[in-house]
């Protein structure tokens, strides 16, 4: 009888460990899974707009349309479409797996590489460039998880400037520090995200605060959020004010 109990008990310690190592497999699946879909639906959302932004910053100056080339110009709509195509896939339950979506993927980032050299080779609107940035980054996030080639990052002329934070930084000023105004939450997913002044703003009007992220990446707390205007969101600036390990008192802030 002691022999049987023994036995039941060996097996039901077996058995209590296998599913802690299923569950925590499943736990990594899900996690990627809703990763992918997360960031599918960031591009879809960011690419809604863009399109028909492209179209319309080709018809005005300081772009000159005449030097793109037939395949460049039609590359942001083939975009969309792909796009919308990897949103309808992404809620398949096998999507790390899934070959056709992999396929689709591949689409998007071969349609994306002809739009990369054209928002390289002119200077677009610093919204609009923003926004590229912001796709750009979020496809080869996705490339990384399908092992896929990533988009080369590639700056346009002259390195954009304007709103968008995309100007040198300013000069050093004592007691300042430079760096990019953000939201707490996207001030570690990269200078895509810093310098989207509109994904700031939307951020901040949700209830987060903002920092400042220097071009290194260290993020520093904000104690007094009301001396932070609107204008700075996306911006390299100069926050001037006592600095206490990652906490700056604003005294003023300097573009």
């Amino acid at each position: 009888m002691i022999r049987g109990i023994c036995i039941i008990s060996v097996v039901c310690c077996l058995f209590a460990l296998l599913p802690g190592n299923a569950q925590e497999a499943y736990d990594r699946d899900a996690y990627a899974r809703d990763h992918v879909q997360f960031l599918v639906l960031q591009l879809d959302q960011w690419s809604t707009e863009f399109p028909q932004q492209f179209y319309a910053a080709l018809m005005r100056p300081p772009v000159d349309s005449t030097k793109l080339s037939e395949a460049a110009k039609s590359a942001a709509g083939e975009l969309g479409e792909s796009i919308r195509q990897l949103a309808t896939m992404s809620k398949a339950k096998d999507v790390l797996t899934n070959a056709g979506f992999r396929r689709q993927l591949d689409l998007s980032l071969a349609a994306s590489k002809q739009l990369n050299q054209a928002m390289a080779s002119q200077r677009f609107p610093a919204v609009l460039q923003s926004s590229w940035d912001q796709i750009r980054s979020t496809l080869n996030n996705l490339a990384r998880v399908y092992k896929l080639e990533t988009l080369a990052v590639l700056d346009p002329p002259g390195g954009g400037g304007g709103r968008g934070g995309r100007g040198p930084a300013p000069a050093a000023v004592p007691g300042g520090t430079a760096g990019y105004i953000v939201d707490y939450r996207c001030a570690k997913n990269g200078l895509a995200m810093w310098t989207n002044a509109s994904c700031v703003a939307k951020c901040v009007r949700d209830g987060d605060k903002v920092v400042l992220v220097t071009a290194e990446g260290k993020v520093y707390n904000l104690a007094n959020q009301d001396k932070i205007a609107e204008e700075t969101y996306g911006q390299m600036v100069t926050v001037i004010g006592k600095t206490e390990g990652d906490i700056i008192s604003v005294e003023s802030v300097r573009m």
